[in-house]
């Protein structure tokens, strides 16, 4: 498929050659998406995922928490992209890995038209993930929502949480932030206009984009101008867009 771009979910600008955050989705039988994962800060990699992920408290409550539910047989990973051996599965995974495993799910599946049945399924159902570019996360972000972690916990993940709390259990303690920004930014998809929790080739979302194609400078220009419009009452994401335009010209 070579080098291609994909948009932010919340603004729908190109993310190419931006740092962004992906959030680990799972999706149910009635295609709804829920986070099942703290976000995880990287820089667009041109093939629908991040790298220069930090090995950091998140990244090894999920690499620990994946690897164990392939020991027991919960999560499935099996690459149909990979002629090779697509049955591979480090039980010692890095983050970045795993995260190239579930973008082939949310790349490639056959749930968005492409020609293979997913590839990673944890308790059946779907992981796939989403990007959001980093000054729009850091934006909705930056206003944490407060209260008591079964609360803020609910708000971030919805029908996930009880994946989350698996996944994560005490080391909730140290990771408070990320929880506040992810309940934040949750509480942000809610509240607007067919904006949901999705994949990049989710038709049904607010900025569908599609995935393996590549968007003219006219096109990305265009992209910025929808969301100035659409968010034309919200400063923090006026200030966003700013800091994106900065970063990417």
């Amino acid at each position: 498929m070579g080098f291609y771009d994909t948009a932010c979910l919340v603004s729908g600008v190109n993310l190419r050659g931006i740092e962004a955050t992906a959030v680990l989705l799972q999706r149910t039988g009635a295609g709804q998406y829920h986070p099942i994962a703290l976000g995880i800060q990287g820089t667009y990699d041109g093939f629908g995922c991040i790298d220069g992920v930090t090995g950091d408290a998140n990244a090894a409550a999920l690499t620990r928490f994946f690897s164990h539910a392939h020991r027991q047989g919960r999560f499935i990973a099996h690459d149909h992209t990979h002629h090779g051996d697509p049955d591979w599965f480090d039980p010692d995974i890095a983050i970045e890995s795993l995260l190239y495993l579930i973008e082939r799910t949310t790349t490639r599946a056959n749930l968005f038209g492409g020609p293979y049945p997913p590839c990673t399924l944890l308790d059946g159902h779907p992981v796939v993930l989403t990007l959001i570019a980093q000054p729009v996360w850091d934006a909705l972000g930056e206003h944490h929502i407060r209260g008591p972690r079964s609360d803020l916990a609910a708000t971030a993940f919805g029908a996930g949480v009880e994946t989350a709390a698996a996944i994560y259990g005490r080391d909730f303690d140290h990771l408070t932030q990320p929880l506040q920004q992810l309940a934040a930014v949750s509480h942000f998809i809610a509240t607007q206009p067919r904006l949901r929790w999705a994949p990049p080739g989710e038709p049904a979302q607010r900025y569908h984009r599609g995935v393996g194609g590549k968007f003219s400078a006219e096109q990305s220009r265009h992209f910025v101008d929808v969301a100035r419009r659409d968010y034309r009452h919200d400063a923090r994401l006026q200030s966003a867009l700013d800091d994106y335009v900065k970063k990417v010209d």
